[in-house]
């Protein structure tokens, strides 16, 4: 059983096009019974979609794409930045998902939002987290040719934080005779995968709903980039990014060369992982995050709380 593990809706703020509604009727229509709804930076969408998939009768899952370094203090990695996929896989993890896309926010690079090791490691009991493809920080060291034991560290590194069996790596569903960077990157993903044990996924991200959508993002980027369709540097997407169906994926996959058996096993653990989420969003609560205060402040408080109670 084939699940979309990424993907953008509206709330990526002119990167991607499509209500989480609509990508959820759409992902119904065509037989899914899960999705996962992980825009860049924000979970602004993820009550929206939770909704939504509790309407269609789809399972509904929530995660983000965010930007990652090492250590997010250090300007001087602003230009190895590259993005992790993070998993909301239960409610516990959803409330630390909520943190990370916090601190993220506040200690972002150039006011690019980001997680580094230490986040991670403050988090790392309820975190699932893949590279996230050809934007991701993994991904951009590939393709930097980078040294594969450099590489092999971080993935190491990932893995430890977040324990092995909470760290994938993906395979990019797009034509690679079209496309030689992803060409590169998968075929350095599967060698990184046998040296380091770390389990596959094979996944296409998707940006809008239905193929005919492509232009709609497209419209997006240039409004995003203050630019007009006509205006030749305005971005084009190349690849197909819509909200394909088994079918589509499998495909593809064969069309690179890869075995039936590869392929079958790397979408059955997209499957797995769908199969271990246990997420709720419960109505009609209130759920404020807990930040510690300063020591003389909490002695005011408590202070204050005190006499209200007198007062009573």
């Amino acid at each position: 059983m084939f699940v979309h593990l990424h993907g953008y809706s509206t709330y990526s703020f002119l990167e991607a096009i499509g209500k989480p509604k609509d990508i959820v009727k759409n992902a119904k229509s065509l037989w899914y019974t899960a999705i996962w709804l992980t825009d860049l930076n924000v979970v602004y969408g993820a009550f929206q979609h939770y909704m939504a998939g509790k309407d269609e009768g789809i399972k509904p899952i929530v995660g983000v794409e965010i930007g990652f370094a090492l250590d997010a203090n250090n300007v001087a990695n602003l230009k190895s930045v590259g993005s992790i996929t993070l998993l909301a896989m239960s409610t516990e993890w959803y409330h630390n998902l909520l943190q990370l896309v916090t601190y993220a926010s506040q200690t972002g690079i150039e006011f690019r939002p980001k997680v580094d090791m230490k986040a991670l490691t403050e988090n790392k009991t309820w975190i699932l987290a893949f590279s996230w493809g050809v934007e991701s920080r993994i991904s951009k060291m590939i393709l930097n040719w980078e040294p594969l034991s450099k590489i092999q560290e971080i993935i190491g590194m990932l893995k430890n934080t977040l324990w092995a069996e909470n760290f994938y790596l993906e395979i990019i569903a797009q034509d690679e005779q079209e496309h030689p960077d992803i060409a590169k990157i998968n075929k350095t993903i599967l060698e990184l995968a046998e040296l380091t044990q770390t389990p596959c996924i094979i996944s296409n991200i998707y940006a809008y709903p239905r193929p005919t959508d492509k232009i709609n993002q497209e419209l997006a980027m240039a409004i995003k980039d203050n630019l007009k369709l006509f205006d030749p540097n305005h971005r084009v997407p190349t690849t197909e990014n819509h909200l394909m169906t088994e079918e589509e994926i499998r495909s593809i996959a064969l069309k690179n060369g890869y075995v039936p058996e590869q392929i079958e096993e790397r979408i059955q653990n997209t499957g797995v992982i769908a199969e271990r989420v246990d997420f709720k969003i419960e109505m009609g609560t209130s759920l404020f995050p807990k930040y510690d205060g300063e020591e003389e402040l909490e002695i005011l408080y408590q202070a204050w709380k005190e006499k209200m109670i007198l007062d009573e």
